[in-house]
């Protein structure tokens, strides 16, 4: 057992009796109108550490923080948009060959690797989940939220028939997936598609008309306004006018129309270059196969031709040597 010198032992009653002063202190001038403890009557030295009023503004706070914000959509959002939009091209790209590859071994082989993939993962679906949602579900895991959203703009760019080089473009122009999932897989509303052709149908002049005024009498009222006119095509090339529409509904249904046959006319060739340069790449590819088969071909007799002179130049040396 250790023993206690009568200094160690003092020097802890002093210590003792000055936290019970202290204490005493607390409680003595613990007022809501002045708390403090007076450290310097203690005789002991203290430091005090004050923090700093956090709810004080700094200076330009705001200013850069909005800097800093901008820096970063520039920089960091934008790099990350680019890179998931192109997983989602990656993912897009997948469901089109396993769905629409004219090679039925190559689709077959996505479809088994889904599976696969599924069961390795422990992944379930119900019978109606749609392709597209199980692909992604692979690619992004099991956050329901995120499957969801990206699912939703890779199937409305299906609907509309984006191929898989321009998901990318059509996910920046449609104001990303965000924006596109709150769309919905709905088409645009008539007054959408009205408005993204009113421009290009009122900048474009196809001559001027003018009725009887017995029959359509002018009015004022509509001056610089677009009317709809109900016509039939001749024969001879020529519009009969049957009626005219003064309705603002019925205009914005024709601009829509229009608009919607206008993307349909581009799709359409779009496709049908896209088939051609799928056409070109395969006649070249089938060009390259058969000039390496005629230069095998050729190889091969080359082979033959050489292996056969030297077949009958060791047949003459062995006659040489028997008539030897």
């Amino acid at each position: 057992m250790s023993t206690i010198d009568n200094t160690t032992l003092s020097t802890t009653n002093a210590a003792i009796a000055m936290a019970g002063q202290v204490a005493e202190a607390v409680v003595q001038h613990d007022t809501s109108a002045q708390p403090s403890i007076k450290l310097a009557s203690l005789g002991v030295p203290a430091i005090v550490c004050v923090e700093s009023d956090i709810s004080a503004p700094a200076q330009n706070g705001l200013e850069a923080m909005e800097q800093a914000r901008k820096n970063w959509e520039t920089n960091e959002l934008a790099a990350s948009n680019k890179r998931l939009y192109s997983i989602l091209r990656d993912a897009y790209s997948y469901y089109l060959v396993m769905k629409q590859d004219p090679n039925k071994g190559a689709r077959q082989d996505r479809a088994l690797e889904l599976e696969r993939f599924i069961k390795a993962r422990g992944y379930t679906f119900m019978p109606s989940t749609h392709d597209m949602t199980r692909v992604v579900k692979c690619v992004f895991g099991v956050d329901r939220r995120r499957v969801s959203a990206y699912s939703i703009a890779l199937r409305e760019a299906l609907r509309q028939g984006i191929a898989a080089v321009d998901l990318v473009s059509f996910i920046d122009e449609n104001g990303g997936v965000e924006q596109i999932r709150l769309g919905g897989s709905k088409p645009l509303s008539v007054t959408k598609r009205a408005a993204r052709a009113a421009d290009e149908v009122l900048n474009s002049d196809l001559g001027m008309l003018k009725f009887d005024p017995k029959l359509f009498a002018a009015d004022a009222d509509w001056a610089d306004k677009q009317v709809v006119i109900v016509a039939t095509y001749l024969p001879t090339g020529e519009f009969q006018a049957n009626a005219v529409i003064r309705h603002s509904s019925a205009v914005n249904a024709a601009l829509a129309a229009y608009y919607s046959q206008q993307q349909a006319k581009l799709r359409e060739t779009i496709k049908s270059e896209r088939e051609a340069e799928d056409a070109a790449i395969k006649a070249e590819k089938q060009a390259e196969k058969e000039l390496k088969k005629q230069q095998h071909e050729m190889m091969a007799s080359a082979e033959k031709a050489a292996l056969d002179q030297q077949t009958a130049l060791a047949d003459q040396i062995a006659d040489l040597f028997e008539m030897a």
